[in-house]
Parts: structure tokens; sequence; C-alpha cells
């Protein structure tokens, strides 16, 4: 795993990346941004708001732009095992079967057993544990069987693979004034934000936003 700082973070790697996302053969989509009044969003104030519908993306969300660039940055049939509870296994899944790699996704045993049904069908090994035992199966595999750890969210190439999107987004909207993004781990949202910030834009308020409740 890339250890990630901001100082290696530059606009030649995002770059880099973007090409190397923009070219995959795993067919990343170049998702549409659309007016939100071509949606049932309600708002009250008059602004100019586009949404990136990443929805359309391959394996079903944003995630496929991040693993486009792990596999890129690694050898072709390598051993690998991650963690994840649905969407990152399913874009590890979907790489790891078109470049022939062998691959794991150690998932909590509170996700959807569709979930692991899906990845199952791309031929990985799904091991379902407690949460809190995650990342200590994670490290037995290494460990015991030689795997490469491919963190889904804290990892260098994994967050400039998803500065895409936020290249993207500047292609159609130059300088924007406010751009909100969706936050779990972290990955796509340090992504856009390098993306953003370094492509020059920098009065652009950048948001991360998550859900609450229980």
């Amino acid at each position: 795993m890339s250890e990630v700082s901001a100082d290696t973070v530059t606009l030649d790697l995002l770059k880099e990346a973007w090409e190397e996302v923009r070219t995959s053969p795993l067919g990343v989509i170049n998702t549409p941004m659309i007016p939100w009044c071509q949606t049932t969003l309600p708002l009250q104030t008059i602004c100019n708001i586009h949404i990136k519908l990443e929805n359309l993306q391959r394996t079903g969300s944003f995630k496929i732009r991040g693993v486009a660039n792990q596999f890129a940055k690694r050898p072709k049939g390598g051993h690998f095992v991650t963690m994840s509870a649905g969407n990152y296994g399913k874009s590890f899944a979907y790489a790891s079967k078109h470049y022939g790699s062998k691959g794991k996704v150690v998932m909590p045993e509170t996700a959807p057993l569709s979930r692991s049904v899906l990845i199952q069908s791309f031929g990985v090994e799904v091991e379902r544990v407690p949460t809190s035992c995650l990342m200590n199966v994670v490290n037995r595999c290494v460990q015991e069987d030689s795997m490469t750890f491919l963190h889904s969210y804290d990892d260098l190439d994994l967050i400039a693979g998803h500065a895409s999107l936020g290249m993207e987004v500047l292609e159609v909207m130059p300088d924007p004034d406010v751009v909100v993004v969706c936050c779990g781990g972290g990955g796509l949202l340090a992504g856009v934000a390098a993306a953003i910030k370094l492509s020059g834009c920098d009065k652009t308020r950048i948001y991360g936003v998550e859900p609450t409740g229980g």
C-alpha cells in the first residue's frame, strides 16, 4: 500500500492517474453531469447546480476509478486481499477477473448476502467475519498466505484514481464555487479535493457529506 501524505500528491501524479483511468481496460465511464432541474431535488435558492451521475458507473459506483489505477500499478496475476462491505469489493472482484488475479474480499457479516454472491460470481473468495475482526483476518492473509493488501480508501494509487472524477467535473465546470462529495472512508473526497485545489481553484469550497442516524 502506498503511503499517503500531502507532499506526495501532485497535479502531475493526478493527471497520470487520470490517463490510466481513462484508458483502463476495465471500461471506466466518464459519467454525465446534469443540471439539478432535471431531477426532483427540492431547492429554495436559485443557483446553478450540476450532479455527477456516478450511479451509472461501471460496477455501480465511483469505486472502479480508484481500483483501475490500483491494478494498473501492480503486477498482473497477483494475489490480493481487501476488506469491503460491498461497493469496493465489487470493483475489486471485477478487476481481479479481468486481470487474471487471485482475490479475496473480507466482508463484515452484517453485509447483505447478495453482495457476497455477486463478488463470488467474479471468481473471488469471500470471507464473512465480525466487523471487529476485519483487519485481523486481512493481516492473517498477508502474513500466512503472502497476499498483497489493497486498501479500500487509504491508498495513494486509489486516491489518485478517484481524482479523475474531480478532473471530469472541471471539464464541465472549470471554476466551481462549491463541490459537495460523499464521504465514507474519505478516499473519494481526498482525490476530488486534490484535483480541484491543485488545478488552481483556490476559491472553491469543498464539503464532504455523510449520512447520519442509526
